[in-house]
C-alpha cells in the first residue's frame, strides 16, 4: 500500500496469526548503532518487541513470513510528541512556576516529578484509546 506521505518501516517476523489480528516481532536495526537518536528511540534498545497489527489481509500471512511494518510519518511524530516533549513540556513549566509557590527546591522537583508520573499514569490507563489512534500496516516482503 502506497501512501503519498512518507513512512516508516521495519522489518519483521510474523510471530502468530490469529482471527484479527497478526503478531509482529520487530528486532532493533543494525542502523541504530550509527543513529543520532538511538538514544531516545524505542526501537534501539537492542531487544525485540512484538507489535499487534490489525489483520486486514487475505489469510496468506503465516507465523515465521518476514514482513515489514509500516506506519505512517505523521503518526510516528505524533507518538513522539505524546512520549517525549509533552511530558518535557510539563517537567519544564512546572519547574518554572512552582518555586513561585514553594520556596523549598525539594518540594518543586518532587511535585514537577510527580506530575509527570501522574501524566504518564493516565497515558496508561488510556492506552487502548491512544493505541487505536495508530495504524500499523503490514507487506510480505521476499
Amino acid at each position: 500500500m502506497k501512501h503519498s506521505e512518507p513512512e516508516i518501516r521495519h522489518s519483521g517476523t510474523v510471530v502468530s496469526v490469529s482471527q484479527f489480528e497478526l503478531k509482529v516481532e520487530i528486532k532493533a536495526q543494525p542502523a541504530c548503532a550509527g543513529c543520532q537518536a538511538r538514544s531516545v528511540c524505542g526501537a534501539s534498545s537492542g531487544e525485540s518487541r512484538i507489535i499487534p497489527v490489525v489483520r486486514r489481509d487475505d489469510g496468506t500471512f503465516r507465523p515465521g513470513d518476514p514482513v515489514e511494518v509500516i506506519i505512517r510519518q505523521s503518526q510516528g511524530f505524533k507518538a513522539v510528541l505524546i512520549a517525549y516533549i509533552v511530558p518535557l513540556f510539563i517537567l519544564l513549566v512546572l519547574l518554572l512556576t512552582l518555586p513561585m509557590f514553594f520556596e523549598n527546591e525539594v518540594v518543586t522537583g518532587l511535585g514537577s516529578l510527580g506530575f509527570v508520573a501522574l501524566y504518564y499514569l493516565v497515558l496508561a490507563r488510556f492506552r487502548d484509546r491512544l493505541n487505536s489512534g495508530f495504524t500499523f500496516t503490514v507487506e510480505k516482503t521476499n
